[in-house]
């Protein structure tokens, strides 16, 4: 898969299949599209293009800057490989960018660099500035121009639309084991390891901090959660808390997993992927530190129990 980080850095295609938008997350709708455009970009002999954002859009056009990304750019350009798109252009957004016109964007971008057979997006897709580039925009270019254009059927979950926006939400709200629904996977994130207070060992349950590697990665609520980290090429189940440690009575933001086996190597300064598979419980401050280890060793068998279900449901 050919990346290109620019404008500039892309020569016009003679011909393409061709689909435009943020993708934040590639969900089961994002995919519908995906491999559509891969199945007749392979039957046409032409590559499958798509044209992307980064950072978010969000990001630049409010005055919001709590991390909502679904995943990082890096992940998402791996996964629309796995996909077998052909060509990606990575469209740095930023305010000057964001004031170009539907037009402007469909003749010199879409219609100029890449003369698409076939332009696929969702019903509800727009581009271009206030948002003119929506659907009936796009096909009224499609017609003049001679462009096929197709609009995948909507897929729900319990009758609302399978958005990256839903999918956020139940990602607020702690509804983990849901959102495979919505992605085709759990939700997961690469993260770095980091030193932390060390107060996991000293109860007996060592665990190692982690931060994600991209500032903008929306990061689950506070609480306990059964997770999954892979590593050098292994997978580990593990039991990961998130939040403030108000038992200690403490103000850092923490993230920290402790591995559920002991057949794995120090995590320390190292890069690995994590998964939230399960919400166990809310944070909660406990009356001293034995009650926080019973706590702690009730969790744990939550978990293990966890662990068999998991396996036979998702293959996990």
């Amino acid at each position: 898969m050919e990346v290109l980080r620019s404008i500039e850095d892309m020569q016009p295609l003679e011909s393409s299949v061709i689909t435009v938008g943020n993708y934040d997350g590639i969900h089961l709708g994002h995919q519908d599209v995906l491999n559509h455009i891969v199945k007749i970009a392979k039957k046409e002999s032409i590559p499958s293009c798509l044209i992307t954002f980064d950072p978010n859009p969000a990001y630049i056009l409010s005055n919001n800057s709590k991390p909502m990304n679904l995943q990082d750019i890096d992940s998402k350009l791996e996964m629309l490989e796995q996909i077998g798109i052909d060509k990606v252009l990575v469209i740095p957004f930023t305010l000057e960018f964001s004031h170009m016109s539907a037009e402007d964007f469909s003749e010199n971008i879409i219609k100029k660099l890449f003369n698409p057979k076939l332009i696929s997006v969702g019903e509800n897709h727009y581009f271009g500035f206030k948002k003119r580039g929506d659907l009936a925009f796009l096909t009224e270019f499609c017609n003049q121009n001679n462009i096929e254009l197709h609009t995948p059927e909507i897929r729900t979950l319990n009758d609302k639309p399978i958005s990256s926006t839903l999918t956020r939400g139940l990602i607020r709200d702690g509804i983990l084991d849901e959102v495979p629904s919505l992605l085709g996977k759990f939700y997961g994130f690469n993260v770095l390891a980091v030193h932390g207070s060390n107060r996991g060992k000293s109860m007996n349950y060592p665990t190692a901090n982690f931060i994600p590697l991209s500032e903008y990665q929306m990061i689950p609520e506070g609480g306990v959660y059964l997770s999954k980290v892979f590593l050098d090429g292994e997978e580990y189940f593990g039991m990961t808390n998130i939040g403030y440690r108000p038992t200690f009575n403490e103000k850092k933001f923490v993230m920290e997993v402790h591995i559920l086996s002991d057949k794995f190597s120090d995590l320390y300064d190292k890069r690995f992927y994590i998964e939230f598979l399960n919400k166990i419980r809310n944070e909660i401050k406990f009356e001293s530190k034995e009650d926080l280890i019973k706590q702690i060793e009730n969790d744990k068998e939550v978990c293990i129990k966890l662990i068999d279900s998991f396996k036979e449901k998702y293959e996990v």
